[in-house]
């Protein structure tokens, strides 16, 4: 018999190719047992779990081997079907769900997916708990069944669509035309029926999955088709999803791209103006602008920085009691939303908080310094500060920028990548320092 790898869990879950390990039968079926035995240590005598998928070709039969797996530990699968990750979670914790797991690999392209797993009360799993599961996947041995039961809950998503009414209760889009593209992922359906039904006329765009073709030139990765169309058919506002809809990239009125900077220093000064913000403060990644921090530090609100990832966002929010936080990717977090990211759930906060004005104008306390990101693909990812080349240039660079600039470095949590960001007062210093930098890692450690 073939020797089982504990599956190795990153940042959201586990993602590769599909097909591979991990994300191949085998070890999703021991992965599937493995929750069950955790499940089967809590109190209430039924375990029920409820999973979505954000539409890949793949879901079908990643799903059925979890359920096998579940199947084999007594625990019963509930089938969401096509669906957005925080309408997965909403449901888990709203409905009598020992845990949720959403099918899906984000961002990234139609070949790969995922799981990322919720437990009961709608918050992602717990690092212990993924720890106990690759642990147990190793051990158990789920025969493989010929019928797992899978019930089609579908008829749920209803339940997530109320949830939208009653948060926005006076919420009238009657005459404003809102743009969506949804990436071909979980939320094609989903998004733009719930704009409808506060009155919006609503354009879609890229929201027809074929099981192929999601993130495919579009959604939050690739906001530029979203701009055109905004302009053109004179849209107040643009939102686009990721694959799973938990990011919200957004586009003004002129055509401007909005990320997660623009939307928590819209949303942290009008809470702070209306003594809303805890603390005084907004909770941010390391990732985040220094216009953001010039932004709300004009406004007397400070920032708390958090590692990438909006696991940490989400735990330093709990710690510090904070209202609004996120990641400039998309991901924005509400205490009164759950603290769970939900690009549609944005877009519509952001529909209901500027009625009288141009989005734009709403928009208009950031300034962004010039950034320049670049992800290098590595065939190794050795501590970056174990690299004396590596940590001499990044020393260089930061002298040469001073107060005036940053430098970030640091592997991708997902994929095989190494992030090289710049950020000064100039495009031009950017482009210059990231592009000598990032040569420097494909020298080091490239592919």
């Amino acid at each position: 018999m073939t020797k089982i790898e504990p599956p190795q869990f990153g940042t959201d879950g586990l993602r590769g190719r599909a097909g591979d390990v991990p994300m191949e039968p085998e070890t999703l079926r021991r992965v599937g047992a493995a929750l069950g035995v955790l499940l089967q240590r809590g109190g209430e005598a039924t375990k029920r779990v409820l999973v979505g998928n954000d539409g890949r070709e793949s879901a079908p039969w990643i799903l059925e081997s979890l359920a096998q797996g579940l199947t084999a530990a007594e625990v019963s699968i509930a089938d969401l079907g096509l669906c957005t990750t925080p309408a997965l979670a909403s449901l888990t914790r709203s409905q009598p769900f020992s845990a949720g797991i959403m099918i899906s690999a984000s961002h990234n392209p139609a070949h790969d997916n995922g799981i990322k797993i919720f437990a009961g009360d709608g918050t992602k799993l717990r690092d212990e708990d993924e720890a106990e599961i690759a642990t147990l996947a190793v051990e158990l041995r789920p025969a493989e069944l010929r019928n797992a039961r899978t019930r089609d809950r579908s008829d749920l998503l209803l339940k997530y669509e109320e949830f939208f009414a009653e948060q926005f209760p006076d919420l009238d889009l009657t005459g404003r035309k809102v743009c969506i593209d949804a990436a071909n992922g979980g939320g094609s359906e989903l998004a733009p029926r719930i704009l409808r039904a506060f009155g919006a006329e609503v354009i879609e765009l890229c929201c027809e999955p074929d099981g192929f073709n999601i993130n495919d030139g579009c959604g939050a990765l690739h906001p530029e088709g979203l701009a055109a169309a905004v302009v053109e058919h004179g849209a107040c506002l643009g939102i686009c999803l990721d694959g799973d809809g938990d990011r919200g990239i957004f586009v003004d009125e002129r055509g401007t791209v909005r990320d997660g900077d623009d939307v928590m220093v819209l949303f942290g000064r009008q809470l702070h103006a209306a003594g809303r913000l805890p603390g005084g403060r907004v909770v941010a990644t390391v990732m985040s602008n220094l216009g953001l921090h010039k932004a709300l530090r004009e406004a007397g609100i400070g920032v708390e920085v958090t590692p990438v990832g909006d696991r940490n966002v989400f735990l330093a929010m709990q710690k510090l009691g904070a209202a609004v936080g996120g990641e400039q990717s998309g991901h924005i977090l509400f205490v009164d939303h759950h603290l769970v990211g939900d690009g549609l759930y944005t877009g519509i906060r952001l529909l209901s908080a500027v009625r009288q004005q141009p989005m734009s104008a709403a928009f208009a306390a950031f300034r962004r310094f010039p950034q320049k990101l670049v992800n290098v693909k590595v065939a190794r990812k050795p501590a970056l500060d174990s690299i004396p080349a590596i940590v001499a240039k990044v020393a260089a660079i930061e002298r040469e920028l001073g107060s005036e600039g940053r430098l970030l470095l640091r592997y991708s949590g997902t994929e095989p990548k190494c992030r090289v960001m710049i950020e000064a007062k100039e495009l031009a210093i950017c482009e210059r320092l990231c592009g000598e930098l990032a040569e420097l890692v494909v020298r080091e450690l490239g592919a």
